[in-house]
């Protein structure tokens, strides 16, 4: 599988397959990140769609090819903020809006090795942890989806979400600290397990 950057610098020679290729690699993420922020939509084809159109247009501005992931999502991001507003759903978010490292990957053994016990005991504590995640502020949760579940960088989100580093980190400590109060004690116990098991 050729790498994201590789196919990039294809696409910005002009390469139209590799910018397909790129495309169908960078689908998935954005999808998700589309759900995660607006949830089941008519539009998320469109935002999709236009989101790909404009990373098209704009593949000559992306140096270096680390910046592509942080583009992309802030377009998709800005794309989703368009649809809110079109549906009267969008509140204007402060910069500041934070009241008062990452949760574990919950995914099953590739080798299939999980009782169906287990599977569904993994399964709870994954719906369990969305539904704290979805109650969070919407940038904190907007910070930790892009944390956690698309595994960009400090320094990634803050070009995604256009801040300082220093906010991201901050609302990443604060998302964690409150999922914590959203979360049953057998959760965080767990969670805290997987985590150091990890490190």
């Amino acid at each position: 599988m050729i790498p994201e950057h590789e196919l990039l610098q294809q696409a910005q020679a002009g390469d139209c397959e590799a910018f397909d290729q790129l495309q169908q690699t960078l689908e998935p993420p954005v999808r998700r990140f589309v759900w995660r922020l607006i949830g089941v939509s008519d539009a998320e084809d469109d935002i999709v769609q236009d989101s790909f159109i404009a990373l098209y247009k704009n593949l000559g501005q992306i140096h270096p090819p680390e910046k592509l992931r942080p583009y992309l999502f802030r377009v998709v991001r800005n794309r989703c903020y368009d649809e809110l507003r079109r549906l009267g759903r969008f509140k204007q978010l402060s910069l500041d809006d934070e009241p008062m490292e990452s949760w574990a990957a919950l995914n099953t053994p590739a080798d299939g090795s999980s009782q169906p016990e287990e599977v569904v005991h993994w399964l709870m504590l994954y719906l369990e942890v969305q539904q704290a995640m979805d109650r969070l502020p919407e940038l904190q949760r907007q910070t930790l989806i892009l944390y956690v579940e698309e595994e960009l960088s400090y320094a990634e989100i803050a070009e995604a979400m256009d801040t300082g580093i220093g906010t991201v980190k901050s609302r990443l400590f604060y998302a964690k600290k409150t999922l914590r109060q959203f979360l049953s004690p057998e959760t965080v116990s767990v969670l805290e397990t997987e985590l150091n098991q990890e490190r």
